[in-house]
């Protein structure tokens, strides 16, 4: 018998249980026809990605167990003196075991050798995991990206997000996911963004898990863990190169906020090339791929007029070598590297001024090796070492002339837009029904002749000159693990996991601003008490990185952590028990202080100190699951698991030497004299409080999982998780002074209540007179009752046959809390990166979580369908795809600084933000439902077993639902409520692809 379609099996969406490497396994019982076991039965497994078989014998119990397989398609051989062999045609899948089952006849018995295609459900008899997997051939078959975030889209439970930063909500925040590529983990240090933007063209499978792991992989995620395989080398000679593009003509009209109009042409391409094959036959493989995208936008302009032409090119290089030079051992290595150069950005879709860009360059390296040795027909050992560079620098399109110094160097008002980012006032209006005030009538004769000479309109708005800053950041992880695997027992078995895995993440930081950096026209602010000239009435105002200023080296941090995992897989007749536990140690370092004798600190610019240690006796996360298989194909389950998520930007954001390179607010009067400055002390180093307890994450999950038969089988299950004991940075007399509106959570006491002796003994011992003095100063703080609850109801239901597939999921949710990670930015769409540990959350009045912060959080979707699938015409030489979701709006509130005016005054505030100061309870209102329908069609021409050319055609946004979300909250913004982002529009990217 033929077996056919090894590789389609891959294509499909599984939930399997988990390996901890860049590898899957293979496993199952032997049986003969009357159903008793069969020991001593060989098992051989050959595949085109493996260079040699590999051999193991059933034991006792007629059980085998292959981990540590390359993912790819296997033919399975089952052999024994006086039974007739079987085969068995399947599919490895990235970080899952497959589970197959086979019963030999006797040979005297047996007319032919048995050969079957087994193929996948998503029924498994031996886990609980929530997971799910995507083969290359129905990524080409499906319409989505060419990017990594683009398949996410297609997993159940996970919202739809057109983010390009922040990642999707699915049961933690958009920072609590982890993306590995190849097992690298290629989230930005230290904030948990997939910010890289690695791209999906040259990858075998990808694997995500959402829900009820096990003790293996290292998984500490509070949301979902994503993985993937690069392709590799086999013995035979592979490639492709293909062409895609999505020029400007075959978009519609893109929708933009009507309060800042823009528009452009642009134009998208994708080239792409790989090559596989032999270079020493069934020992040793390569694989080599170019990939080359670029974005052009041309004939560009915005309120302001023309402006530059975006471009955008990026090169990225990958190369593989999978070795094998004996049968118990083999090796992969490859190397990634990635440039990207970008030019004329951030003048879309704003009121920006024709020199306010930016560009930059962006280069990302990831080399890997990984080995696996066969010690035992049942024992392996694994090692793994990844290296993440990444590495970006940025230039302003104008470079301001001015070398700002403070108390001497004055404002030039008569040419704001050489001073830096000038960001153009606007005119005060009259509440409802009222008239102006006195300070509204003298500001808004103030402003006139400035809007007149740099604004676009006549009430005002936009910015001219410069971009504010200048950036260069670096980052790195280096990540080494080892992990041992064994299979024990015969009446009852014990898959048996043990790894330790160390890894740093290291940032080093360089940012000036661009002259006086971020200009703006205050309304109505004076300079605080304590400063001179206090109380004066302030005309300009600029907010200037000091780290240019007062000549800072590059600020060092480091995140290093070193985790334990512990894993039994206990299998007794029809149920499986795991038990296992992950525990941790994390250590945060930062620069600018050293210890001091008898404890404490004292100052030390430049000297790397220890900022914080997460202990092994607070990070025990224990992973307990059962799983009953009551019949051949049906099961049940239950999982608990917790996590303490590794994610965490306080090395940096509380490192001492920020107090040298903070953010430093500076007081101008109508002339441009120097009034007076202030740092400001959100940006600047913090000390810890005592006693804090790591943020975690518990879940717990039940299901059911059911095989109809003819290639139908579903899933139900539901899930909550609660996550708690934030921290964040804030006043350390929070508690003490915002009691105005609502009763602050824990004691009204100060975080660190001996804060005052603690910075005498680094500033001086005058510096504070006593602990009220430091109640302004920002410590890094575990906030009381700080929390996020996930409820989950999902039903899968998958459907696939030899020529087609079809995948429906169904999801209710309710994400809900008082601490919104995903909406904690001043930034238009919230999409960027955030400090987590150290964002907008608790900083000053309004801002408390005691002030209208429960309620639904920003990435609660309640209601989310997907479907989605393929179908080979069998009377033409095509295949479609479709993708269609629907989901619910955004929950979001409005925010007004001027509902909390006596916490206002307690903090003698000057500012004026409506940022993250909500004015009605979180998540009080919801934008529109979304929903759209993808589309795909793949046409083959020349045709053969050699080579095949193709042609393919992706229609996005099929109905041009272009809904909006992302609404201007803050009220005394010129445009509260209304809408800043849309969906984008229908467009259909066309393509050429050659293969052979």
């Amino acid at each position: 018998m033929n077996i056919r379609n090894l590789g389609s099996v891959a294509m499909v969406l599984v939930a399997l249980p988990a390996m901890a490497q860049q590898t899957g396994g293979l496993s199952g019982k032997v049986t003969a026809k009357d159903g008793k076991p069969l020991a001593g039965v060989q098992v051989e497994a050959t595949s085109s990605v493996m260079p040699q078989p590999r051999r193991v014998v059933t034991g006792e119990n007629g059980e085998y167990r292959m981990p540590f397989l390359p993912p790819g398609p296997y033919v399975l051989t089952f052999t024994k003196s006086g039974m007739m062999p079987a085969k068995r045609g399947t599919d490895v899948l990235l970080q899952q075991t497959n589970t197959i089952n086979v019963t030999l006849t006797e040979a005297q018995v047996a007319g032919a050798e048995v050969a079957v295609v087994a193929t996948t459900t998503l029924v498994d008899p031996t886990s609980s995991e929530l997971k799910a997997s995507l083969g290359s051939e129905l990524i080409a078959s499906l319409p989505v990206g060419q990017d990594y975030r683009d398949l996410i889209k297609l997993m159940p439970g996970i919202m739809y997000t057109q983010d390009t930063v922040r990642g999707p909500s699915a049961g933690g925040s958009g920072q609590d996911n982890v993306h590995q590529f190849d097992g690298v983990n290629v989230n930005l240090p230290m904030y948990g963004t997939l910010s890289s933007q690695p791209a999906g063209h040259d990858l075998d499978q990808i694997t995500i898990n959402k829900g009820g792991a096990d003790a293996t992989g290292f998984n500490r995620s509070a949301g979902y863990s994503i993985n993937s395989i690069s392709k590799s080398g086999t013995n035979f000679w592979t490639g492709e190169l293909s062409f895609q593009i999505l020029p400007n003509n075959l978009v519609a009209k893109r929708k933009t906020m009507s309060f800042t109009p823009a528009y452009y042409e642009q134009e998208k391409t994708y080239t792409i090339a790989n090559v596989g094959g032999p270079i020493l036959k069934d020992q040793l493989y390569f694989f080599l791929s170019v990939y080359r995208p670029t974005v052009k936008m041309e004939n560009s302009s915005n309120n302001y007029g023309p402006t530059p032409n975006f471009d955008e090119t990026r090169t990225e290089l990958f190369g593989k070598l999978t070795w094998s030079p004996i049968s118990s051992l083999l090796v992969h290595a490859s190397m990634r590297d990635s440039n990207d150069t970008v030019e004329h950005s951030g003048y879309q879709g704003s009121g920006a001024g024709p020199t306010t860009g930016q560009g930059g360059k962006t280069t990302w390296r990831i080399p890997t090796l990984e080995a696996t040795w066969n010690l035992t027909p049942n024992s392996f050992l694994n090692f793994k070492a990844t290296n993440f560079i990444f590495k970006s620098a940025d230039h302003p399109d104008y470079r301001s002339s001015v070398n700002p110094a403070f108390d001497v160097t004055p404002l030039d008002v008569n040419n704001l837009n050489t001073q830096g980012q000038f960001s153009v006032p606007r005119l005060q209006t009259p509440p409802p029904g009222g008239s102006l005030t006195q300070a509204q009538i003298d500001f808004n004769s103030f402003a006139t002749p400035i809007i007149a000479k740099y604004g676009y309109a006549p009430e005002g708005g936009g910015i001219v000159g410069g971009y504010f800053q200048i950036n260069n950041q670096n980052f790195f992880r280096r990540n080494y693990e080892l992990a041992f695997d064994t299979v024990f027992g015969d009446t009852v078995t014990h898959n048996f996991h043990a790894g330790v895995q160390w890894f740093k993440e290291m940032e080093d930081l360089y940012r000036i601003s661009n002259g006086w950096g971020s200009i703006t026209v205050p309304f109505n602010t004076k300079i605080p008490s304590g400063l001179p000239n206090a109380g004066t009435l302030v005309y300009f105002m600029a907010a200037v990185n000091q780290q240019g200023i007062s000549g800072v080296p590059i600020i060092h941090s480091e995140y290093v952590a070193l985790n334990f995992e512990v894993n039994d897989k206990i299998k007794w007749r029809d149920f499986t028990f795991n038990v296992g536990f992950v525990v941790s140690n994390d250590k945060m370092y930062g620069s600018g202080l050293a210890e001091a004798p008898g404890g404490g600190y004292s100052a030390a610019r430049g000297n790397k100190y220890l900022e914080h240690e997460v202990k092994f006796s607070d990070t025990l996360q224990p992973r307990v699951g059962v799983v009953w298989n009551y019949s051949k194909s049906d099961t049940v389950y239950a999982n608990f698991a917790r996590f303490v998520p590794a994610v965490s930007s306080l090395p940096r954001a509380s490192s001492w030497d920020r107090n040298l390179a903070a953010t430093v607010n500076v007081y101008f009067d109508q002339t441009g004299r120097q009034m007076a400055h202030q740092v400001d002390q959100s940006s600047t180093g913090k000390l810890y409080q005592d006693g804090m307890k790591p943020r975690h994450t518990d879940e717990f999950l039940v299901g059911t999982a059911k095989d109809f038969g003819r290639g139908l089988s579903g899933r139900l299950y539901g899930r909550y998780r609660k996550s708690v004991d934030f921290w964040e940075d804030t006043n350390n007399g929070a508690r003490v002074m915002f009691t105005n509106y609502g009763t602050p959570y824990g004691p009204q006491d100060y975080y660190i209540p001996d804060l005052d002796k603690r910075l005498n003994q680094i500033f001086g011992p005058t510096a504070y007179a006593n602990i009220a003095a430091t109640k302004g100063v920002f410590v890094i703080a575990q906030l009381d009752n700080s929390f996020t609850k996930y409820y989950e109801v999902t039903c899968e239901a998958e459907w696939k046959r030899e020529n087609a597939y079809f995948n429906a999921s169904y999801s209710w949710s309710h994400y809900y809390g008082n601490f919104d990670q995903d909406n904690s930015t001043t930034t238009t769409a919230n999409d960027s990166n955030i400090f987590v540990g150290s964002s907008n959350i608790a900083d000053d009045f309004g801002r408390q979580l005691w002030n209208n912060k429960y309620g639904n959080l920003s990435g609660d979707r309640r209601h989310k369908l997907k479907l989605f699938g393929t179908y080979n015409l069998p009377w033409w030489s095509g295949r479609v795809g479709a993708y269609f979701i629907y989901q619910s709006g955004q929950p979001w509130q409005f925010s007004d600084y001027k509902v909390y005016p006596l916490d206002k005054q307690a903090q003698n505030s000057s500012s004026t933000s409506d940022t993250n100061r909500y004015s009605e309870p979180a998540g009080s209102r919801t934008t529109d439902a979304h929903y759209q329908l993808d589309f795909n069609y793949t046409h083959s021409f020349l045709k053969s077993k050699k080579y095949r050319l193709e042609a393919m055609a992706d229609v996005y946004n099929v109905f041009n639902k272009r809904t909006g979300y992302n609404i201007q909250s803050n009220v005394n913004s010129n445009y509260a409520g209304l809408v800043q982002s849309f969906y984008n529009p229908r467009r259909l990217q066309l393509g050429v692809r050659f293969l052979f």
